[in-house]
């Protein structure tokens, strides 16, 4: 395509339209009209090579044309762009090609410039990181709605990669490192190995152009020889083939290739496994692809092409001795992208190692065309369940987007869990578990089951006991001791590798925590009103003075803030029982150079805690020591919570002098960028300061964030700051409560 300067539409759909024999004339047609129509667009843009703009869409729907993707797929190939370079809108691309390709060039536009074209304004300080990141979240997220978007996704980049060298060198390492990090691993992924392959070729020659022509030198010094190797080895199998009378009435038809290794390929093995090229034992293969005679009972199918293989196996380790522990057995134990094929390297030809791969026409298809081999052109998917789950791990990006506010740290999960190496291992029960690598068996067992993980004591592998925090290896079976009465240990979050097991350890001892918080505090209470002889209070009352102390019913709520100091006893008890708890005279200065005054008559010395110095604003409570006066803490000091445990009624409420009307401000906000620093200014507009800000997600699933901090605040002046930052961008909430 690239001397394809002056062509035309009517040129360019004479090239593209052989490669669309597989689709239906209305389907081409349709592409036809989505190629006119992009022309049209693009007319008058050039790219960095100096061609038509248009090229590059063509270019791209050629490649999603030899993965024999369905009408949809392609018209949005070539339309891909149209949205952000171009006037089209996303209304017009439905209105003339239906709503399926307006959603796949809305994904892949999501991928690519629109978000920050859209959101600079307001991103002007966020570092090139952090947008690259945010960039690569919005192509996780939109990928997961529809795997087409992925597959022109990887034919996108694969031509930019084809015609990279019009970048200058910093950009065209930046390309190649983030297409080995993310887009290759993807193909690989979806099982698409030819795209995977060409992907880590090309990245491979611009992040290490020497390495790679010297590679590339060395194994062209040999072709010759090599070549002449694998076509006797190939004339030898050929004919051990042809006289095997009982496989020529089992199969249709049997090809038999000579494979190439590719150069990314040689270059990772030597690097993983500290060998030089001559110790490389695939550097010569053959691929036999066998079509077995069809059957019409679908077991009967499938057991056919099963059998094939495995015969011709044989025949191979009859010919040629076959090198120990060098069989791979994918059919029995497919790849979780769905590859299915036998391999096993024999002593061949001259003495040099070679591999065979054995495998039928279906499984061909789909090692080359991954999930894109589940397209019927016609009629849509051919088996809509074996796609779905083949791509099944596309629901974790899903789940993780709710949970990761920080996009680097999405996409380092994306990346390391989905997209890393992974590890293979069985349950005793032969059941496959694939897990990344460098999975422990605290991973291992929380996958299986979140009880299994709470209760487990110990884990065996291949039948020895082994430490929780041993590294899994490939091929290991795994096997989980668990007692009734066991328990997650804290030690756990650094066995485990994988988000999930960490996110159910983390929310074990959370549940824990709480429940010693609510244990806590209701011990207060009880022991309080125990000492003061009141009755205990019902639970009808207690929701009742939640409602008034910290605008919450819950018993629990109010529970948890009694032990957090938000509350005391003597708050709860002036409710319940007016007559026979006394009223707090006025408050009353206390002359002190500190500038406290005590929620009591009380003239008495006071001196601020040491153990958690507060200053002034904190929120404060004081406690009556036994001669030396008050002792001033911050309400959620833990000696105070000690103290406050073991005798309640030595809490005195405490307040800074001149402060006024100091209030506990929460905010519940979608996540976004520049979010905390829209909220501070709303209150910096009211001359007012935050005393203390936090921010923390609601919840571990959840983009909601709880902004909290303390002001000081009129009635007035509470009013028009509440109106103020409800008008902040993505606020759902405002909630005041009064510090004690």
């Amino acid at each position: 395509m690239s001397q394809a300067v002056d062509l035309g539409p009517s040129q360019l759909w004479q090239a593209l339209e052989p490669k669309l024999h597989y689709l239906p004339h209305d389907s081409r047609e349709a592409v036809h009209q989505a190629l006119e129509f992009a022309y049209q667009a693009h007319r008058g843009q050039w790219r960095k090579s100096g061609e038509p703009y248009i090229i590059h869409p063509v270019a791209v729907a050629e490649i999603l044309a030899e993965l024999r993707m369905d009408a949809e797929t392609l018209m949005a190939g070539l339309l891909h762009d149209t949205i952000e370079d171009t006037e089209a809108t996303p209304e017009e691309l439905e209105e003339h090609f239906g709503a399926g390709v307006r959603k796949i060039v809305e994904g892949e536009t999501k991928v690519s410039k629109l978000y920050k074209l859209a959101h600079a304004a307001a991103n002007d300080d966020q570092p090139v990181e952090e947008k690259h990141a945010e960039d690569l979240r919005q192509m996780f997220i939109a990928m997961a709605e529809d795997v087409r978007i992925i597959i022109v996704k990887l034919a996108d980049r694969l031509h930019n990669l084809r015609t990279l060298q019009a970048m200058p060198p910093h950009k065209q390492k930046r390309i190649a490192r983030e297409t080995l990090e993310i887009y290759a691993p993807l193909a690989h992924r979806l099982g698409i190995g030819q795209v995977k392959l060409e992907l880590e070729d090309l990245s491979f020659r611009y992040l290490e152009p020497e390495t790679y022509h010297e590679l590339e030198r060395r194994l062209k010094s040999h072709q010759a020889e090599r070549e002449a190797a694998v076509q006797k080895a190939k004339a030898a199998l050929e004919a051990a083939l042809g006289r095997d009378f009982s496989l020529k009435g089992s199969i249709k038809g049997v090809e038999v290739t000579g494979r190439t290794k590719h150069l990314y390929s040689i270059w990772k093995k030597m690097e993983r496994e500290g060998k030089a090229l001559e110790q490389i034992y695939d550097l010569l293969a053959l691929r036999v692809i066998l079509e077995p005679k069809p059957s019409r009972d679908p077991e009967e199918n499938a057991m056919r092409q099963k059998q094939v293989c495995y015969h011709v196996l044989g025949l191979v380790h009859a010919l040629w001795q076959p090198i120990p522990g060098r069989v791979k057995d994918y059919i029995a134990v497919p790849k979780p992208n769905g590859y299915q094929s036998l391999h096993t390297t024999v002593i061949a030809v001259n003495g040099l190692p070679l591999e065979v791969q054995i495998r039928t026409l279906e499984m061909h298809h789909v090692a080359e065309y991954g999930v894109a081999a589940h397209w019927l052109y016609k009629q849509g998917l051919t088996d809509p369940e074996e796609l779905k789950r083949r791509v099944g791990w596309l629901k974790s990006i899903q789940e993780w987007q709710q949970e990761y506010s920080s996009s680097r740290d999405f996409v380092e999960a994306v990346t390391r869990e989905l997209l890393g190496d992974r590890v293979f291992v069985f349950t005793p029960k032969g059941k496959i578990i694939n897990l990344p690598r460098g999975s422990s068996p605290v991973d291992f067992a929380y996958h299986i089951h979140t009880e299994v993980g709470h209760r487990m004591v110990g884990a065996k592998v291949n039948g020895r006991i082994v430490p929780l925090s041993y590294e899994l290896q490939n091929g290991e079976i795994v096997e989980i001791l668990t007692a009734k009465t066991a328990h997650p240990s804290k030690d756990w979050m650094e066995y485990a590798k994988t988000r999930s097991a960490k996110q159910k350890v983390r929310a074990f001892f959370r549940s824990f925590e709480r429940q010693e918080i609510l244990e806590r505090g209701q011990r207060m209470l009880e022991k309080y009103f125990k000492r003061r002889a009141l009755p205990r209070p019902l639970e009808s009352q207690l929701e009742e003075i939640g409602r008034k102390l910290i605008k919450s019913p819950s018993p629990e709520d109010l529970y948890l803030a009694l032990a957090n100091g938000r509350v005391v006893p003597q708050q709860i008890a002036r409710l319940l029982a007016p007559k026979e708890e006394p009223r707090v005279q006025k408050l009353k200065p206390v002359r002190n150079e500190l500038g406290i005054r005590l929620e009591s008559d009380l003239h008495v010395p006071i001196k601020l805690a040491s153990c958690c110095n507060p200053i002034r604003g904190d929120a404060i409570l004081g406690y009556v020591t036994r001669g030396r006066g008050v002792s001033i803490h911050k309400a959620d000091c833990p000696n105070l919570r000690r103290l406050m445990e073991a005798d309640p009624g030595r809490i005195v409420l405490a307040y800074w002098e001149g402060l006024g009307r100091v209030v506990q401000l929460e905010v519940m906000a979608d996540d976004r960028a520049r979010l905390l620093r829209d909220i501070m200014d709303a209150i910096a507009a009211m001359g007012k300061s935050a005393m203390g800000v936090n921010s923390s997600p609601a919840s571990p699933l959840s983009t909601l964030f709880r902004i909290s901090t303390r002001i000081d605040v009129s009635e007035r002046e509470q009013a028009l700051l509440d109106e103020r930052l409800r008008g902040v961008r993505n606020v759902r909430e405002v909630r005041w409560s009064q510090v004690l």
